[in-house]
């Protein structure tokens, strides 16, 4: 199997080193997403645990590969307007059972509905879930998925500080050069500059330790 690169570490419970969240950890970075639908790691209680660990864009891809996918069959999926709560709690019942009770990807689609979750009245079937057990879940989980959310955003944000960096190197490098600078600030600018660098190069290397490109 193809690695996946290292993304963060979802805070919580995985935190306190247990071997089962560790597991579920190294699964999750070290696997493709297609391998593990395949090998049933994204359904039932273990998959909750694995996609609690998987970033934002595995979660999405994790959709491409569910029962539902490509179905233009989202009614079932939703409460109908003005529609009787019995009725709709027996289509909901047909729903899970058709389409998430098999799928593949159930426990990534629920980890994906709870960490972005839609507004109360727009709620739907997700990840063999129905509304009341997403609402209860993601205020039993609250804390684990705000951090989560927080994971999911850290590569831009590092990217942009890095790049940010390299600007800072590059515009220094270019400012005050040139015998006609009087040398104090000729100086500095030196001193400036061989800081900025240092900063960008310790982004850098913390930025390939996380990804798996430098021990």
């Amino acid at each position: 199997m193809t690695s996946m690169p290292v993304g963060c570490p979802t805070p919580g419970a995985a935190s306190q080193n247990h071997p089962a969240d560790e597991i579920a950890r190294e699964l999750a970075c070290s696997y493709p997403v297609v391998d593990l639908a395949a090998d049933g790691y994204l359904t039932g209680a273990d998959g909750r645990a694995v996609a609690a660990q998987m970033r934002e864009p595995q979660l999405s891809a994790a959709l491409r590969l569910g029962r539902c996918s490509g179905t233009n069959d989202t009614d079932s999926f939703y409460r109908r307007e003005d529609e009787e709560a019995s009725e709709w709690y027996g289509r909901r019942e047909q729903t899970l059972a058709r389409y998430c009770t098999p799928c593949p990807v159930a426990a990534a689609c629920l980890e994906l509905a709870l960490r972005y979750p839609e507004e109360p009245q727009d709620l739907a079937v997700r990840g063999g879930a129905a509304e009341e057990e997403q609402l209860a879940l993601g205020r039993e989980e609250a804390d684990r998925l705000a951090a989560a959310v927080i994971c999911d955003r850290g590569p831009d944000e590092q990217r942009a500080r890095r790049l940010d960096a390299a600007r800072e190197v590059q515009t220094l490098a270019r400012t005050r050069i040139g015998f006609s600078v009087p040398v104090k600030y000729r100086k500095q600018n030196h001193a400036d500059t061989l800081a900025a660098a240092y900063r960008f190069k310790k982004l850098t290397a913390e930025h390939r330790r996380a990804t798996g490109w430098a021990a």
